[in-house]
């Protein structure tokens, strides 16, 4: 009989918390619809259009199996590393 009251708790603890956590939600999403159609309203939101991506002229796009790209990059890092190591 103990048991059956703790699962019983157990049960209603459960479910009153997922309750709990599904009311949230829906006043979570009314909240930011109420935000967005009072913004709407007052005209406060104002349409900024998506900056483009400018590369770049120098970039260098690599071939479609690489080994071109990293036989320049690994010869700029030799090189590279050839001079500081000379300074050092």
């Amino acid at each position: 009989m103990l048991s059956s009251n703790g699962i019983g708790v157990m049960a209603v603890a459960a479910v009153s918390g997922s309750v709990v956590l599904i009311v949230l939600q829906m006043h979570r999403r009314m909240v930011l619809e109420f935000m967005k159609k009072l913004e709407s309203e007052l005209g406060e939101k104002t349409y900024q259009p998506k900056k483009k991506v400018r590369f770049a002229a120098d970039v260098i796009e690599p071939s479609s199996n690489n080994k071109e790209y990293r036989n320049r990059r690994s010869a700029k890092f030799s090189a590279n590393y050839n001079k500081l190591a000379a300074t050092v």
